[in-house]
Parts: C-alpha cells; sequence; structure tokens
C-alpha cells in the first residue's frame, strides 16, 4: 500500500509534464520540495515541539524517590547523669542508633512560578520562528536561480528558433544564387558567400543547443526530475507586483529576531520574581520524627511532613542590569541589519523597476521594427534576383531582419524576467 502511495504521488507530481508543459511555478514548486535542507523542516517542527512540551510540564508536580543507609560517629544520646536517673525511674533511653536508615518519597507541585513557565513557552515559539524563516529565506533564494535558469532557457529557445528561420531563409535564397550560377548571371562568389553565412549560422546553432541541454540539465538537478529535449517550456504571463508591499521572508524574520529579543528580556524578568510550591515527603526508616521513641525503642518508623515553600533568588538582580544592556545592544543590531536590508533592497527595486519601464518602452516598437525589416528583406530578395544588387547587400538585410526578431524576443523575454525578478524580491 505505502509502494502504491509512492508511485500516485510521482504520477501526480509528473502531471505537468503530461501535459507537455513546464510552467515557472511547478518549478519554484519542485525546486522547494528537492532541496536537501527542505526535511529540516521537519528537525525544526520536531525539536520546538519537544522543547514546547518540555516548557509546559512547568506546574507538573515533581516525585522523587530515596534512599540511603548511613554510620555514623556519633549519635544524639542524654548525659549519663540523666540516664542514671532515667533508670532509677526504670527507663532505659540508649540513645540514638549510630546506624541509620530511610527510604524517602517527596513530591513538590509548584503553585506559582512568577510566570516562568509560560515566558519559556513563548521562548520556544520565537525561537521556532526564526528557525523556520531563516530556512525559508534561504529556500527563498532558489527562485532567483530558478528565474535565471528558466529564462535563460526560454531566451535560447527563441534563438534557436530565429536561426532556423535563417537557415530556412539562406537555404532558399541558395537556390536561387545556384540556379543564377549555372545561367550565368551571377558569379561563384555569390553561392560561397551564402554558404559561409549557412555554415556560421549552424554553428551557431550547435552552441545554442550545446547551451540548452546545459541549461535544462541544471534546471533537472533543481527539480529532481529528467527534462527531456523535446519538452515544451511554458513563456509565464505578466503578472502585477504591487510594489509597495514587500512581504520578504527576510522582513518577517527580522520581526521574529525582535520578537525573540523581547521574549529574552521577559525571562529576565520572570527569572527574578519570587516562587511558591507546595511539598510533602513521606519515609520509612529511623530515626523518624519522634526522637524520643527512636531513643527508646530503636525501631523503624513511617513519617511524613507536608507544607508550603517559598524561594526568591535574588542572585538575578547582580547582572540583570548589563544584560537588559547586551539585550538592547542585540535588538539595535537587528534593526540596523534591517535597514541596511531595507536599503538595498530599496535601491534594488529601483533598478528592476526602471528596467521594466524601459522594456515596455521598447517593446511598443519592436513589432513595427521586425515588420519593417521583413518587408526590406523581401524586396531585397527582389532586387537579387533581378540583378539589382549584390549579395552582400541581401545578407546583411537578412541578418538585419534576424537581429530585430531576436531583440523582439529577447525584449519581452527581459521584461518577463524583470517582473518576475521584483516577485520574487517582495515575495509575491
Amino acid at each position: 500500500m505505502k509502494v502504491l502511495r509512492i508511485l500516485l504521488l510521482s504520477w501526480l507530481s509528473a502531471l505537468p509534464w503530461l501535459a507537455g508543459a513546464i510552467t515557472i511555478d511547478d518549478c519554484y514548486r519542485m525546486t522547494r520540495e528537492n532541496y536537501p535542507l527542505i526535511r529540516q523542516y521537519e528537525v525544526v517542527e520536531a525539536t520546538s515541539r519537544y522543547s514546547f512540551e518540555n516548557a509546559a510540564l512547568g506546574y507538573a508536580p515533581r516525585i522523587s524517590l530515596s534512599g540511603q543507609a548511613v554510620y555514623q560517629s556519633d549519635a544524639t544520646a542524654f548525659p549519663d547523669s540523666f540516664n542514671d536517673l532515667l533508670k532509677l525511674a526504670g527507663v532505659d533511653m540508649s540513645g540514638l542508633s549510630k546506624d541509620q536508615y530511610r527510604v524517602q518519597l517527596e513530591i513538590n507541585q509548584t503553585i506559582w512560578d512568577g510566570g516562568y513557565s509560560k515566558a519559556q513557552r513563548e521562548a520556544v515559539k520565537a525561537s521556532r520562528e526564526v528557525s523556520r524563516l531563516t530556512l525559508g529565506k534561504d529556500l527563498d533564494e532558489l527562485e532567483s536561480r530558478v528565474n535565471q535558469i528558466y529564462f535563460g532557457i526560454l531566451i535560447m529557445e527563441v534563438n534557436l528558433q530565429t536561426n532556423l528561420y535563417m537557415d530556412t531563409l539562406l537555404t532558399a535564397n541558395l537556390s536561387v544564387a545556384e540556379s543564377a550560377l549555372r545561367n550565368g548571371t551571377v558569379m561563384q562568389s555569390d553561392t560561397d558567400n551564402i554558404r559561409v553565412e549557412l555554415l556560421t549560422l549552424r554553428q551557431q546553432r550547435e552552441q545554442i543547443e550545446s547551451s540548452l541541454r546545459s541549461y535544462k540539465d541544471m534546471l533537472s538537478i533543481m527539480i529532481g526530475m529528467e527534462i527531456g529535449d523535446d519538452e515544451v517550456f511554458e513563456t509565464p504571463e505578466p503578472r502585477l507586483v504591487d510594489t509597495s508591499r514587500n512581504m520578504s521572508t527576510q522582513l518577517m524574520l527580522f520581526d521574529a529576531r525582535l520578537n525573540e529579543i523581547d521574549m529574552q528580556k521577559k525571562m529576565l524578568d520572570v527569572a527574578v520574581m519570587p516562587k511558591f510550591a507546595f511539598f510533602a515527603q513521606g519515609w520509612y526508616g529511623k530515626p523518624g520524627l519522634n526522637i524520643f521513641d527512636d531513643m527508646m525503642y530503636n525501631r523503624m518508623s513511617w513519617n511524613g511532613i507536608l507544607g508550603i515553600s517559598f524561594k526568591w533568588d535574588i542572585s538575578g538582580f547582580y547582572t540583570r542590569k548589563n544584560d537588559l544592556r547586551r539585550i538592547d545592544m542585540s535588538k539595535r543590531s537587528v534593526e540596523y541589519q534591517r535597514a541596511a536590508y531595507e536599503w538595498n533592497t530599496g535601491i534594488r527595486q529601483t533598478q528592476i523597476q526602471d528596467e521594466i519601464d524601459r522594456m515596455y518602452g521598447i517593446k511598443a516598437s519592436d513589432d513595427e521594427i521586425v515588420r519593417l525589416r521583413q518587408s526590406v528583406r523581401q524586396a531585397s530578395e527582389s532586387k537579387y534576383r533581378n540583378g539589382v544588387i549584390t549579395v552582400n547587400d541581401l545578407l546583411r538585410d537578412i541578418m538585419s531582419e534576424n537581429k530585430a526578431m531576436n531583440d523582439r524576443a529577447l525584449h519581452k523575454l527581459e521584461l518577463l524576467k524583470n517582473i518576475y525578478d521584483m516577485k520574487v524580491l517582495l515575495n509575491q
């Protein structure tokens, strides 16, 4: 049954691949699930749970069982003159035995611990939140790496498509040039020039395909699943990002650290509070509570004590002033780190936003540039067939169209990458 469940989960996790499309959200999720440190969450939760359960036992009764057997060099006894008087009265009190025995059960029940147990539980929760967010911050950084690789794959796929499109154009024009060469209307150098460009284009394609395979291999390692050459990567849609809301895990971590420091201060406060407890002791042995009976009969007996204890340890006041100063320094250090993070994030956010605005401006004219370049190239092909321009002029216009198409695709993907970088930066 367990094996069937594992197979079912594996099949469900592979659904995006079965659907024939890999999305960036799938990559985010699978990278987190595959990251080795994700299992640290379980360790953090388990450790915190054990510590919390221990802290919750602050008011649980403390029960101890002890025993002892001792021999003393001397024991309590009446003076000889007093013993003589007792003997005249027919009473023999030899005194306590030098060998003494005791088996004791003791119970202590806290009545009020000054708020220490409650503060300890809150400190455990604060520490758990710090550990959880520290790990979450590391996991968030994975999304930036996913962005780099994922959009790198998309860019190389576009370059590959443009390369194939240019290959088709050059091959078609090579056929036209070879036909003209057979008719004697062009020179051999025309076909040679086109063949050189075609060979160069195919060399570039091999480099693109090699780099694309390397990127897919890196992403495969990150998501923990094999990516084939025929897998389709979905181009993500632009997403709205509220730049006024920074939901970064790092900012939440700073808040959690400040809360943890506040809990340390609270622990200092309750450490100097008095504590009250109920106690009970019961033992079997000798001597007991009735010392005169033990002096006369020297026998084992049952004994018990009930009471309320009070304890106030004022040693915490000795270091309290310096401890408070140390806590204040820790708090200020976290606040300075937070200010530095917000400063750096603000700069990074401005840079990304400027790039987004710039890409939107450029993108508006990309389609028109590609349309015009295609029109110029088509006109050049007609002129070349009619002998108006040279092959070099034709190749120049083909390469210009190639560059325009690459630039348009690159601008679109750069815009998307910046949007998703902003999304990751602000944790949205």
